[in-house]
Formats: C-alpha cells, structure tokens, sequence
C-alpha cells in the first residue's frame, strides 16, 4: 500500500507528523519528486491565472503522483485555533482536485479543525486511519508517534538543525547553517521560503551573502486566533525577529494570495516603527533570477552601509 504526498503545501509544516503516523501503520508514503519546471508546467494546465504558485505547484506535485500511487494525501486544513480560519483555497483542496482531475487515486483527505481543542483529533485519527485498520490500540500507537515527530522536528528546526527543506530524505540534507553574520528576519509561508526553485535558492544566497536567516522556523511565533492562522505567523515571526535584533527584514510571498497581501501591510508597519529596512519578495512563475540576486546583494550592501555609520 502506497500513499502519495504531494510536495507542497502544508507539506512543508506536518510532513514529519503524516510520515511518523503512516509509517507506524505499516504504509509507505510515496514524497513527489523536488520542484523543477516540468512540475510547475504541469500545474498550470489545472489552475486559472489568478490562482496563486503554491496552489499551481501542488496540482504540478500532484500529477507527478498519479499512478504511481494507491492513495493520495490532500489534507482540508480548516481551523488550527478556536477563532482562526484559513486560506479558502486550503480548506477546499480536496474539492478542487476532484473537480479537475478526474484521473486521481482514492483521496485520504481528512478535515483538521481544531476548534474544539483535543476533542477533534478522535474523529479525525478514525478517518484518516479507517482504509488501513479499526484497531484503537494500534491508532492510539501512530497517534503517539506522529505527537513524538512533529514535536522533535519542531524542536530540531528551533536549534537550526533542521528545515523544512530536509522533509521527504531518509537522511536530512546540508542547508545553510546559522551564521554568525547580519541578522535578518526572512518571514513567510514555508511552502514559499524552502521551495528552491521557486525563490531560486533564497535562504542558500543569503548565507553565502553572509546573513543569519532569522526564519519563523526558528523563531517558533506561537499560534493565535486571528483571523488567518498561517498570516499571523508570518507577522509574528517578524515581531520576535525584531525583537532579537535584526537589522533588516525579507518577507516572501506569492502574487495573488489575498490575505498574505493584506498582512504584509502589518509587516510594513513594523518595519517602519522599528526603522528596520524591509525588502518585499514577491513570488510567481514569471520571477527571474537576475532581478532577485541584484535586489538581495544591494539590500546586503545597504544593511552593512547602515551597521558600518
């Protein structure tokens, strides 16, 4: 038995949690391949053009499954805290992959909602365990492995010695290590800030630039109940990145999510109070590399000029 796991999404926030419980339940998860041009021009046959490149990436990350697995992985995320809801696109995720690809294996798409604290994870560990076993003991085990997993990995990428970029490898790869040069805080979605292709290699150039990424991963915003559970990360994590001195802030988003648009007023906000410089990193299929690596080397030279004075 094989479930595929498109690599995209939230895929780079509960990897570690759906891998600990599948496995557990002897079922092996089948990760899609890393993002490359023919992923992207595979999405895009699915996606209208206003639909922002995470979701245009997923349904590519989809279709490099197709086939070749006996089930499929497309998680609703609805709430993650009582009064917080969620990107429509996300909570809809499984609908929209019905309704356009008609060629799909059965989905494992269960609905997380977890507004009413523990009390939801009962019938959602049913659902999601219900194809392989009725067993509660045997649940309640994958359960307690998939707590154990997300717990040590979130731990993991607080030190710096993990990223979301390593999820899906058997062994974790070499990333851009915690540097001891300017600190900067690089906030946004991780889907958006650990998809190399996408950001053409953010967090790898601003290493080699000599920045210590102050990324949420390991800044660790705690969750609230705002309105956009994901968005008020992204503002969170710039507050404490502030708070912990850094000189300059680089927020990642992607052309055409609505509500990363409005919170990154908040950001510039911040930025303006604390007078730290901020750069605005705006994602599509259409963003060059040339422009991204003349943008990040002067805002670099700037943050120095500011440090030298």
């Amino acid at each position: 038995m094989r479930i595929g796991v498109p690599r995209a999404l939230s895929f780079y926030r509960f990897h570690p949690a759906w891998a600990a419980f599948f496995e557990q339940l002897g079922i092996e998860l089948v990760v899609s391949p890393p993002t490359n041009r023919t992923t992207l021009e595979a999405g895009l046959p699915y996606a209208v053009a206003e639909t922002c490149l995470p979701m245009k990436l997923f349904y590519g990350h989809t279709r490099m499954l197709v086939g070749q697995v006996d089930y499929l992985l497309a998680p609703s995320i609805q709430r993650l805290t009582p009064s917080s809801s969620n990107c429509a696109r996300l909570i809809g995720l499984p609908d929209l992959l019905r309704a356009t690809m008609p060629d799909l294996p059965p989905l494992i798409a269960p609905n997380i909602d977890l507004s009413q604290g523990i009390r939801a994870l009962i019938p959602l560990v049913l659902e999601m365990g219900a194809p392989f076993t009725r067993n509660p003991l045997t649940l309640r085990d994958a359960v307690a492995a998939a707590w154990s997993a997300y717990r040590s990995t979130r731990q993991a990428m607080m030190e710096g010695r993990l990223t979301p970029a390593d999820f899906g490898y058997p062994i974790g790869r070499a990333f851009p290590a915690l540097t001891d040069g300017i600190p900067v805080g690089v906030v946004g979605h991780p889907y958006n800030l650990y998809d190399s292709f996408i950001n053409h290699q953010l967090l790898t150039r601003l290493a080699r630039l000599g920045v210590k990424a102050l990324t949420p991963e390991r800044l660790a915003p705690q969750p609230a109940n705002d309105y956009w559970a994901f968005e008020y990360e992204l503002v969170g994590a710039a507050r404490l990145a502030l708070k912990r001195g850094a000189k300059g802030l680089i927020a990642v988003v992607a052309f055409g999510c609505g509500p990363d648009a409005v919170l990154l007023e908040e950001v510039q906000r911040l930025s303006d109070e604390a007078g730290i410089p901020l750069m605005k990193l705006v994602l599509d299929e259409h963003s060059g590399e040339a422009g991204l690596v003349t943008r990040l080397e002067a805002f670099v030279d700037m943050l120095r000029w500011r440090e030298a004075r």
